[in-house]
């Protein structure tokens, strides 16, 4: 079966509505499938920006660390140049011998040996300095390099940090907006509409097994009844991305807040190869998820006045996609 269906707008979970559906709550439908998208775009949008922070924070510290690096090789740099120096001058006052000349002053083979391994030695050191300050040298300008493509990172992270914040804030505006009219959508309905839309059913209770995975998917059960709100990560409150990032994470798994960015975590898998713990997507968007507990079960936190319940998966809507977390 397939993983991904192209289908028409993306839709936030609904129950299957009867024929005799009020406009009333047809509009709360197709209300709640844009409130969801753009509720999705902020939470990517938050995901976005956290993680331009963190890359700034990264960015500095590896900065002041190669400075830190690039000042201890000037300092090298400094102290071998000058011992450089002191040799050169060394060797210009006719301190610097030569094998002939060790031969020629020597009185006797034993101060030859003795004046010809001083020449070595001086020749050596002379040597080791050079190679030390050329060595020294380097290492300070590949330094300097890193911690200038280090400060330059930092400036663009800090820049799309800003422009984020500023995309957020506009996202959210158009959010707020959006959520607004479902929920006077909602008021609008009957109460017999609204008992309707959401659901009736016991509690499932914890599934048998161990691993990340099993742990996920008792977490969420453990919230069935708690209410959907719309971008809440709980603990007591949820939406459909928040109750599958608080799940994984009660397991010690953490994952991205919003759909747009959990959709490409983990791995993908088939329908045929679904097991508990693997997350589902809906809608062509790919703006609604749950949690698969097995059985062709799914727990998921639905819409505007529902609360997270468990629900087969195939009723929920089209499959975008399936994403296994863990293993």
């Amino acid at each position: 079966m397939s993983t991904a269906v192209i289908g028409g707008a993306p839709a936030a979970a609904q129950p299957q509505e009867p024929d005799s559906a009020s406009g009333a709550a047809q509009r709360l439908r197709e209300l709640a499938r844009q409130a969801e998208v753009v509720t999705e775009d902020v939470k990517k949008a938050q995901d976005d920006h956290a993680a331009r922070q963190r890359e700034l924070v990264e960015a500095t510290s590896a900065a002041q660390r190669a400075e830190a690096v690039a000042q201890r090789a000037r300092a090298d740099e400094s102290r071998f140049r000058d011992r450089v120096d002191e040799l050169t001058a060394a060797s210009y006052r006719g301190a610097r011998l030569n094998t002939m000349s060790a031969v020629l002053i020597s009185e006797s083979p034993d101060a030859f040996l003795q004046r010809a391994t001083a020449v070595e030695t001086l020749a050596a050191d002379n040597a080791e300095v050079v190679h030390a300050l050329a060595a020294a040298t380097r290492q300070a300008g590949s330094a300097q390099r890193r911690a200038a493509d280090a400060r330059a990172r930092a400036a663009r992270a800090e820049s799309d940090a800003g422009r984020l914040r500023q995309d957020i804030a506009g996202r959210k505006a158009a959010m707020d907006a959006q959520v607004a009219q479902v929920k006077r959508q909602y008021d609008e309905l009957s109460s017999t509409e609204q008992d309707a839309l959401r659901g009736s059913g016991g509690d499932v209770g914890p599934i048998g097994g161990s691993g990340i995975a099993i742990s996920a998917v008792n977490a969420a059960l453990s919230k069935q009844g708690s209410p959907y709100v719309w971008g809440a990560k709980g603990p007591e409150e949820f939406d459909c991305s928040g109750l599958v990032q608080w799940s994984y994470e009660q397991a010690g798994k953490s994952l991205p807040s919003s759909t747009r960015t959990q959709v490409s975590t983990g791995t993908s898998v088939s329908e045929g190869q679904l097991r508990p713990g693997d997350v589902i997507f809906y809608y062509d968007s790919a703006s609604h998820n749950g949690i698969y507990i097995g059985g062709g079960k799914v727990v998921h936190a639905p819409t505007e006045g529902q609360d997270v319940k468990v629900e087969d998966y195939r009723d929920i809507g089209d499959v975008h996609s399936i994403r296994r977390m863990v293993g």
